[in-house]
């Protein structure tokens, strides 16, 4: 999975600016720790030591994913999700891996050394030389060398239309990628003035180019990568031979004997895909799985807490929901930027966001288990980070405001506001298709939540569910459509690079990971300049810009940071969370059943 950007949440989107958060930066960062059976007590603690533990060799642990696997890229629009790279993070290699604290920890497996830097000057460009560990080979024993940083790169710089890429942030601005000894030394050569202030971003899931070389060209081959499980590794894990259920609700992985660094302590981990969440507590209680990683709500954390055996942990993520409307309808926009800045669409669009009572969604959902749950006001930044500003409530209050809402509608030329709403042409406002992921409460009762507020305004809005977000979002087919959706972004170390892909101007057909086709010029501006600027405080300055042009424009509203929450067999070692868009799978080669 890709670090430098934001991935979608199926269970379930970014931190420091040049470098990483230490873990007090991050003041909502609190967690509770504690044991099943109603027993244990709230602690604090160092996030990346949480269930430290010497373990045993060998073993069997089940995990828990929401989704079934549609997709096994985990570059491509498709395949960017949450489940998926809790499956990969243990198959295809990233140079710097996310932390717990939201550090970033060099894959020194992989990595001979950590790579070395020239910096930009007006006359010289960004380089970057990175050294390959001699043994790191993929399964099949071909080397893992500057082939792999190769393509890659040419299949997320953008230069192909044909690449599915959910992001080309960053490799866009590369001019060459470089092999030299024998494959193992890899220069990096950036544009000139356009350096990468997000560098530590790039080079994650690194893909196996001798098998996508099989394939076709890079887009050829990038799809049929996407369509296909891998079948070779070059992480600790690897999937075995048969170990994808014909359903794809199961997916085997074993120790792969051929890995370069540190074997893993497990001999297998198997991913089982439990679509409805309520069930996941129950799966846990019968030892069906040995941990869980559900999105937290009332019912089900009081049933984990009462799990023998059983640890659980609340904490304060990188998660946040957010509620995007489909640009490309016509009733909010259109294809066009034009069709988009229409004043009667930005007031439709204002008014149903002004409505929308986001702190009474907060109150009866999340603030029921988590005390210290708040409406979230800024989609770039999370609170805690450098830079975090209210962009939100002054254009769209809290508590919401009907009466509001309906004065924008009548002063845009709409009639029958509050009954049957009929736009300023005389054409009636169609009713809109509202999705969120099956099986997942919390975005029902957004969902619905929403759709009863914009009753009251003369809009009707149809909610049905989607068991395959990637493709809702995507629009893949007839049967993966939506006007209105409500999901989650995972945060990654990178703000100033990870919100590009999500809010830049997107070609028909390639949205990246800008699934509403969004546009506005100077968002495109602001985000490009944080993603090259050297200067800290411009960086976060483009993006508050940036955060506040999209508030005026109504694309998306955030609605609150949320919660995580893992539980797990208290026989297990070194599993614990990490809330960056990685996942707790992080460090899956040292899990282990407890000596």
């Amino acid at each position: 999975m890709g670090v430098s950007r934001r991935t979608l949440a199926l269970q379930t989107g970014a931190v420091a600016a040049a470098v990483a958060l230490s873990v007090t930066a991050c003041g909502s960062s609190g967690s509770s720790n504690k044991s099943g059976s109603g027993t244990g007590s709230t602690s604090g603690g160092d996030k990346n030591t949480v269930n430290s533990a010497s373990v045993k060799q060998g073993g069997k642990v089940t995990w828990t994913i929401e989704k079934t696997v549609q997709d096994w890229n985990p570059l491509t629009s498709n395949g960017n999700t949450f489940d998926y790279a809790q499956v990969t993070n243990g198959i295809f290699p990233n140079v710097y891996v996310p932390q717990p604290d939201y550090s970033l920890k060099l894959n020194a497996d992989l990595m001979d050394g950590d790579p070395q830097v020239t910096n930009a000057t007006a006359d010289q460009p960004q380089k970057i030389v990175y050294k390959i560990q001699q043994n790191a080979k993929w399964s099949d024993g071909t080397p893992l060398n500057a082939d792999d940083f190769i393509y890659l790169w040419q299949a997320q710089n953008g230069s192909n239309p044909s690449v599915d890429a959910a992001s080309t942030t960053g490799y866009s601005q590369v001019e060459s990628v470089v092999g030299s000894d024998n494959g193992k030394t890899v220069t990096v050569t950036f544009k000139k003035g356009q350096p990468f202030s997000d560098w530590k971003s790039l080079f994650t899931s690194l893909l196996p180019a001798h098998i996508a070389k099989q394939h076709g060209d890079v887009a050829a081959s990038f799809t049929w990568l996407d369509a296909n499980p891998p079948t070779v590794s070059a992480g600790p894990f690897i999937i075995a031979p048969g170990g994808v259920s014909a359903d794809k609700s199961l997916i085997k992985t074993i120790r792969n004997a051929q890995y370069y660094g540190k074997a893993a302590n497990l001999d297998e981990v198997d991913f089982r895909a439990i679509t409805d969440s309520a069930q996941e507590p129950t799966a846990l209680a019968n030892s069906e799985v040995d941990g869980i990683y559900p999105q937290p709500q009332l019912d089900l954390v009081n049933r984990v807490k009462n799990i023998a055996g059983v640890d659980y942990h609340i904490n304060q993520g990188l998660v946040f929901e957010h509620i995007d409307l489909n640009m490309r309808n016509s009733a909010f926009g259109g294809p066009a930027d034009a069709d988009q800045k229409a004043p009667a669409k930005v007031a439709l669009r204002q008014a149903m966001f002004t409505a929308f009572d986001r702190q009474g969604l907060v109150n009866r959902t999340i603030k029921q288990f988590d005390d210290q749950a708040k409406v979230l006001n800024n989609r770039m930044l999370m609170p805690g980070q450098p830079g975090y500003q209210d962009n939100v409530t002054s254009s769209y209050p809290e508590a919401g405001d009907i009466n509001k809402a309906k004065q924008l509608l009548t002063s845009a030329g709409y009639t029958g506001v509050g009954s049957a709403l009929v736009d300023p042409s005389g054409k009636p406002v169609p009713a809109f298709s509202m999705r969120y992921t099956v099986g997942n409460q919390l975005r029902q009762d957004t969902s619905n939540l929403f759709a009863q507020t914009m009753k009251q305004l003369g809009i009707t809005v149809n909610v049905t569910s989607t068991d395959a977000l990637g493709k809702t979002l995507t629009q893949s087919d007839a049967q993966h459509q939506w006007d209105i959706i409500v999901f989650a972004w995972v945060a990654t170390p990178f703000p100033n690079s990870a919100n590009q892909p999500i809010y830049t101007t997107a070609k028909q057909g390639t949205p990246m990971s800008n699934y509403g086709y969004y546009s506005n010029a100077d968002v495109d501006k602001w985000l490009a300049d944080a993603a090259t600027n050297a200067d800290e405080k411009v960086r976060e300055s483009d993006l508050n810009q940036a955060d506040a042009q999209v508030t005026k424009d109504a694309y998306t509203l955030p609605l609150y940071q949320k919660p995580t929450m893992i539980a797990y067999k208290n026989t297990l070692g070194n599993v614990r969370d990490n809330a960056t868009q990685i996942g707790p799978t992080y460090n899956i080669q040292e899990w282990g059943f407890k000596s």
